[in-house]
């Protein structure tokens, strides 16, 4: 038996569900979520519950035991600004997700893992959050003084896709000068100088 990763993506209309043994997937699924069923919920957060129950349900329903899990990991939340890299979720990052100044589904990420992670015996993990913090001073600069710019990008998957283009092209992203682009719901430009 090899590595087994569960990988949790919560989107405002969907929670993307992964499952790989090392690096080959074994399961890939996205639960789709309808206005009706969201907005029975007064806040983001107390969809928890919720989402958890569609996600064990759908492993279920797959026959995957979440006792083979060496690991699970879920999408960052807007959380404090940290550097780049993966962190074992803790009670610390537990409160500050569940008290995130800023509302948003990738809030449940680190948390829906906590929660299944703890349920399988396991630790749990998020990599990349939004608010990765990386940015060089000049970057701040917006032309009003009292107002810098603060770092809340889609780094996750723009720092997952210039690895990406670096690992096809024979490039190193550490020594690579990159603009990359995320276009999905949500849009990000980001500047990546020498992995950063």
């Amino acid at each position: 038996m090899g590595y087994k990763v569960l990988a949790i993506n919560p989107g405002s209309t969907s929670t993307k569900v992964a499952l790989y043994d090392e690096e080959r997937p074994l399961l890939d699924l996205t639960l789709r979520h309808t206005t009706e069923e969201l907005t029975r919920f007064t806040d983001i957060i107390d969809q928890l519950d919720w989402r958890r129950g569609l996600i064990l349900s759908a492993l279920r329903e797959k026959s995957f035991d979440i006792k083979e899990l060496s690991a699970v990991i879920g999408r960052g939340g807007l959380i404090r600004p940290i550097p780049a890299g993966v962190y074992e979720v803790n009670s610390r990052m537990r409160y500050d997700l569940r008290n995130a100044q800023m509302k948003h589904a990738c809030n449940l990420g680190g948390l829906l893992a906590a929660q299944i992670a703890h349920m399988a015996g396991v630790k749990a993990y998020i990599a990349d959050p939004p608010v990765v913090d990386e940015m060089d001073d000049v970057a701040r600069i917006t032309g009003m003084p009292m107002c810098p710019r603060k770092s809340v990008f889609h780094a996750l998957n723009q720092k997952a896709t210039a690895r990406l283009h670096c690992e096809r092209t024979g490039l190193v992203y550490e020594e690579s000068n990159l603009i990359v682009a995320h276009m999905g719901g949500g849009i990000s430009v980001g500047a990546h100088r020498q992995g950063k």
